[in-house]
């Protein structure tokens, strides 16, 4: 096996997984918020931890396959200069466009990735918290910052992706 179709394979994995693990997530928190309303309002119980858990997932639910888009090149487009640009024919200028945009996301996701990092380990250095328990403790505040590097780490891992192929193929 050539390294070039592990490496295809293994990027085509993480998509996958990134696909699924969206899918997952919001059908839990459908599941999770559709059981809170019928217990809140058919029985009158609220069960807290539901909701507080559903606003925590729905940052994995954004941040996780945000790299999808970046793998189908529909992150980070100047629409206005690409359409230009594709309707005169500017192949050449169109595909170092191309390029400068994704190197650009790639920057910007590496310093964001090794931001969420910082922040996430400042968050557990000094125990940060949020106002609600779960199953009587309280919630540590790294639960949704994990949620941003998951998510830069696959944009970052898709647009380098993208960047590669573009360079070896020599198109958009």
């Amino acid at each position: 096996m050539s390294m070039k179709r592990f490496v295809q394979g293994l990027l085509f994995g993480a998509a996958k997984l990134t696909d699924w693990t969206s899918i997952f997530l919001m059908a839990f928190i459908s599941v999770q918020l559709i059981i809170v309303v019928v217990l809140r309002y058919a029985f009158f119980i609220n069960i807290r931890w539901f909701e507080q858990s559903s606003t925590i997932l729905f940052f994995y639910v954004v941040f996780v396959p945000a790299g999808l888009l970046s793998r189908s090149n529909q992150h980070l487009n100047v629409e206005i200069l690409y359409e230009y640009l594709k309707k005169r024919e500017k192949t050449k200028t169109l595909w170092i466009l191309h390029l400068l945009l994704r190197l650009t996301e790639a920057l910007f996701c590496a310093l964001a990735l090794y931001l969420a990092w910082e922040y996430t380990v400042h968050l557990i250095e000094i125990n940060a918290t949020f106002d609600f328990e779960f199953f009587d403790r309280r919630v540590p505040q790294w639960t949704t910052s994990v949620a941003f590097i998951l998510g830069f780490f696959f944009l970052l891992l898709f647009t380098v992706e993208v960047l590669i192929t573009s360079l070896m193929e020599k198109k958009v």
